[in-house]
């Protein structure tokens, strides 16, 4: 798939060619949340929380992004899973 081809597609075919396999499944329908979660890869004595807004990128293959705070512009790609999921509050 290139740009050109993404472009020139309708939403309505965008949506049928979509991979949404870069998902984490954890947060699908948390987009726009607080969310605290806890790693698989923390330490199992002190397992460490943290805290992001779950955001999603956009194109035929998105991911989950982890974002900072309200006014940031843009986050790292989530992981493809953790240990623990809470939801916290509605930011978006």
């Amino acid at each position: 798939m290139d740009q050109q081809t993404w472009d020139r597609m309708t939403p309505t075919e965008r949506d049928r060619v979509r991979d949404n396999s870069g998902l984490t499944p954890q947060l699908i329908g948390l987009e726009g949340w607080r969310v605290a979660v806890v790693d698989c890869h923390s330490d199992e004595e002190q397992p460490a929380e943290r805290r992001f807004i779950v955001g999603k990128s956009t194109g035929w293959r998105p991911c989950h992004l982890e974002i900072s705070r309200r006014n940031a512009l843009g986050g790292h790609p989530a992981a493809p899973r953790y240990v623990t999921v809470r939801k916290l509050y509605k930011v978006r």
